[in-house]
């Protein structure tokens, strides 16, 4: 009698994760794992460890780890351990005790060591029958069948990941990270409203809402001002930021640019066209309006430059996870990269 066989995708990131199954399950969480402070929070959560929104709503009565905060897990015990948690947490809102065996493909970020690949793959292996970890750039590219000659800008919150992809498992030359991401940019828009406004009060919280309302650069710039409220010395004021928004959004493109002309004049001269035609911009800074033609302007010097810049960035990268998971039979992954069985 044939197995009954659960495929899952994750796409392990640094503030957000998703996992996708072959039987329609679709869940994201926060990257955030928190465990009582003490014995009455213990008492009063009933639990003893909590995830994603669950874990902020009660974050006073919780101590808070972000194992994924700068792209990769932190060499500490717990976040170690925490990792794990999370890992199965996903697993588990997909009902795997509903079937025979639990294949997993997890994306992780591109330049994460053989060290991080080994603790996601160690997380995993207690949830599931096989896994195996990929870079979750190739995820987005094997997503959108664009695994030919096509070179992936994912920008995530902790990291941007960019990686060359020729039709197979991308090697550590092909890929590479910066810290100019979704974290940063948020940082950059704290600095630019207190430059601007003297003793603004802004939170970390308030930064990311901000962005992911209003974002934006001059290549798609805004029919009406970016006006927000915020407080000055406790007094409420609503303000201005378009300035500090544009320039922000825009603190992200020249490391970018500067990254991608270096991963191209690295590979074959052959296929140069290919790559500056093909690039594919994903992760949640996507979202950014005119940030892909911006890109694409500042590239025009190489030739003539197309980004695609994705539909759908939360989910892509755990839906190629899936899709992998689903069509390379498992006896060819010990030839691509870290599984088991």
């Amino acid at each position: 009698m044939a197995e009954d066989v659960l495929y899952i995708g994750v796409d392990l990131g640094t503030f957000r994760s998703v996992m996708v199954s072959s039987d329609s399950h679709e869940e994201e969480e926060l990257t955030v794992i928190g465990t009582p402070k003490d014995q009455i929070a213990k008492n009063f959560l009933k639990r003893d460890v909590l995830f994603g929104n669950e874990a902020l709503k009660n974050r006073l009565a919780l101590n808070l780890f972000r194992p994924l905060e700068l792209g990769v897990i932190k060499d500490t015990p717990d976040d170690r351990k925490f990792i794990a948690h999370f890992i199965t947490h996903l697993i588990n809102l997909a009902d795997p005790e509903d079937y025979d065996r639990v294949i997993a493909v997890i994306g992780a970020p591109a330049e994460a060591s053989h060290v991080d690949k080994s603790a996601i793959f160690d997380a995993a292996a207690g949830s599931v029958n096989a896994a195996m970890i990929i870079s979750e750039p190739f995820a987005v590219a094997y997503a959108l069948d664009m695994i030919e000659h096509s070179l992936v800008i994912d920008i995530g919150a902790g990291t941007t990941d960019l990686c060359r992809v020729y039709g197979t498992i991308p090697g550590p030359g092909d890929q590479m990270h910066i810290s100019q991401a979704g974290d940063s940019i948020d940082g950059r828009l704290i600095e630019e409203i207190q430059r601007k406004y003297n003793g603004a009060q802004i939170t970390k919280d308030m930064a990311r809402r901000w962005k992911e309302q209003y974002s934006f650069t001059s290549a798609s710039t805004p029919d009406e001002a970016v006006l927000v409220d915020f407080s000055i010395e406790g007094k409420a004021m609503k303000l201005d930021i378009t300035d500090c928004m544009q320039t922000a959004c825009e603190s992200v493109v020249d490391p970018i640019v500067e990254n991608v002309k270096l991963l191209i004049a690295q590979s074959n001269p052959e296929y140069h066209d290919q790559f500056r035609r093909n690039m594919i911009l994903a992760g949640g800074g996507s979202a950014i309006k005119g940030l892909g033609s911006l890109i694409e302007r500042r590239l025009s010097d190489m030739g003539e430059v197309v980004v695609h810049v994705v539909d759908d960035p939360v989910k892509l990268g755990a839906m190629g996870g899936l899709r992998l998971a689903m069509e390379v039979p498992e006896e060819m992954w010990s030839n691509l990269t870290l599984a088991t069985r």
